[in-house]
């Protein structure tokens, strides 16, 4: 299905209705004589050419000329962008992608949300669509206005095209909220009237109305019911006919309706164009998303450990330790204690293990003044305070790794996804108890700077696993997500995030999901610890994997270890 841009215009000279496919050319609908004229003519904005590896659009995004913006009085539509936005939903990525397209590519002096006072933009419980906020937060020009205290029937055409035709009374832009601008409006602003219809073959309505460009006084339904869309050649495209090509048009349609909704991952790496073109409106570039890499500076070879709170070290926690040194090679294990540990592992680890370095190291009382009163929330912040200052490999105590991380090292930051799907609509969240950064690195810097909205009162998945998936979505480039760096095992149930279903909780190691233990890099039991690995008989003598995983990291010698790491060059 195209989309159609009409464009009414009084006397004068000819001008373009918009940007087209290569192969097709803009019709102009003269009002005046109700005849019909063949625009040849492409404004020159649309037929402008760039470097081989520049697409138009790259450079249109952010520059245009001052003239094509700034009319003169006697031509002015209002430089004015109104939203109507209607109905009990989420504000989702695509209404996200429509508003910052129109930001980043009409770039107005204002933008108006027009809403009713019982149909605010609502917030899902995981706080995961959280694009209207962050709009509102990073655009001072974008304003709210109230039409009332109650919304009409936002299905009913007729009454929702009265309502944007009021909006439109006095002169401005309208567009719907799921469609995508890749070309701006201001050369329409010198018409009295122009239209982009979803559909050419049937009377404009509110739900086929993607845009429209009004001077004060001639956005009327006697004249838009006048118009006929065989008249008129198609200017805007559908997402469904992006997504079946890789290549981007020479020349893209003026904007895009986004059919249904579309989330960041989806489109960091897939190379079809309506990625390229999300990407470019989101991230600013076409290129596919991947992770900076550099050895330069590589993640240090230290190792980093939080045990608050007084605790009595049972074997798991001893192989943990034991497995940084001895499997990964580490230079230094450090365990950050504000009690002194107990038990017979604990002296174990003292006498035989002179790098488990024990690091008193108070508990953060606060964070931007927010108190934490919570042992998880405490060990979030400190993980990524540990990384960031000095760089290394994080594990929780009830995770173990079985290799170096190699060429892992080279990013600024390593983590994995959890494999519950526990949180809707979260695609994914991610999974810290096993995680590497350089020291300073930008994606541990921003999650730490996420804690001046720390809620002590929330839930402790938020900050620990749903923020940082945010924060990829923004910055993919910053962290490297490895589905091999941990498999989480939950009851003791191994779900590896690298096979097909692994959000479905009965798919795991024992059922349709088994995998070769010795291809990942560590394992991370979160409930409860395997009998094997708390009780050194029974790990001498048990059969399975949870046995023989404990038993390889006893295995380990951090001489060898080194030697393999020489041998393949990745020391």
């Amino acid at each position: 299905m195209a989309v159609t841009t009409m464009v009414l215009r009084s006397k004068g000279t000819l001008i373009s209705a918009g940007v087209l496919l290569v192969t097709i050319v803009s019709v102009t609908f003269l009002l005046n004589t109700g005849s019909h004229k063949i625009d040849m003519e492409m404004s020159q904005q649309d037929t402008l050419r760039m470097k081989p590896q520049e697409h138009y659009f790259e450079r249109n995004l952010s520059h245009y000329n001052p003239s094509e913006v700034l009319l003169p009085y006697t031509e002015n539509t209002p430089d004015t962008v109104h939203v109507l936005w209607c109905g009990l939903k989420w504000f989702e990525f695509k209404h996200f992608l429509s508003l910052l397209s129109i930001m980043k590519v009409q770039q107005p002096s204002k933008v108006i949300i027009h809403y009713w006072d019982d149909n605010k933009v609502l917030r899902d419980r995981n706080d995961y669509n959280l694009w209207y906020s962050q709009l509102l937060d990073e655009y001072y020009n974008i304003v709210t206005r109230s039409r009332g205290p109650t919304a009409p029937d936002c299905e009913n055409n007729t009454i929702m095209m009265e309502n944007v035709l009021d909006i439109l009374k006095n002169g401005g832009i309208y567009v719907n909220d799921t469609i995508v601008l890749t070309h701006h409006l201001h050369h329409l602003r010198k018409l009295p009237l122009s239209v982009g219809v979803t559909n050419k073959n049937v009377p404009v309505t509110f739900k086929t109305l993607a845009y429209l460009v009004a001077k004060k006084g001639e956005a009327t339904s006697e004249k838009l019911q006048s118009l006929r869309g065989d008249d008129f050649s198609s200017s805007c495209a559908v997402s469904d006919s992006l997504e079946k090509t890789n290549t981007l048009p020479s020349v893209l349609p003026t904007c895009i309706l986004i059919q249904r909704n579309i989330i960041p991952a989806k489109i960091m790496e897939t190379k079809d164009a309506l990625s390229q073109v999300v990407r470019l409106i989101y991230y600013g570039s076409t290129k596919v998303k991947l992770p900076d890499w550099s050895m330069d500076d590589p993640i240090p070879n230290i190792g980093h450990m939080v045990l608050l709170g007084g605790y009595e070290m049972n074997l798991l926690s001893y192989l943990s330790i034991r497995s940084m040194i001895h499997c990964v090679g580490a230079e230094a294990m450090y365990i950050y204690i504000d009690v002194e540990p107990k038990g017979q592992w604990y002296e174990k680890l003292k006498a035989e293990e002179p790098r488990a370095v024990f690091v008193y190291h108070e508990w953060p009382g606060t964070v931007f003044g927010h108190p934490i009163s919570d042992g998880s929330h405490a060990s979030d912040l400190m993980r990524f305070d540990l990384l960031y200052r000095f760089g290394g490999i994080y594990v929780d105590w009830d995770a173990v790794m079985l290799r170096p991380l190699g060429h892992l090292k080279g990013y600024g930051f390593v983590t994995n996804f959890d494999w519950p799907d526990w949180h809707p609509p979260y695609p994914d969240v991610i999974n810290n108890g096993v995680s590497a950064g350089k020291k300073g690195s930008e994606f541990l810097r921003k999650s730490l700077m996420k804690f001046r909205s720390y809620n002590p009162k929330g839930d402790w998945y938020y900050m620990g696993l749903m923020m940082p998936y945010k924060l990829y979505e923004q910055y993919p480039e910053l962290v490297k997500i490895e589905r091999k760096l941990q498999v989480i095992c939950y009851k003791l149930k191994c779900h590896p995030v690298f096979l097909p279903g692994y959000h479905n909780e009965k798919i795991h190691h024992l059922n349709g999901a088994s995998f070769d233990w010795k291809e990942v890099y560590a394992f991370h039991w979160t409930q409860p610890s395997p009998p094997e690995l708390l009780n050194m008989t029974l790990l001498q003598t048990a059969k399975g994997m949870f046995a023989d995983v404990g038993r390889y990291v006893l295995s380990c010698d951090r001489k060898k270890t080194l030697a393999s790491l020489v041998g393949s060059h990745q020391l």
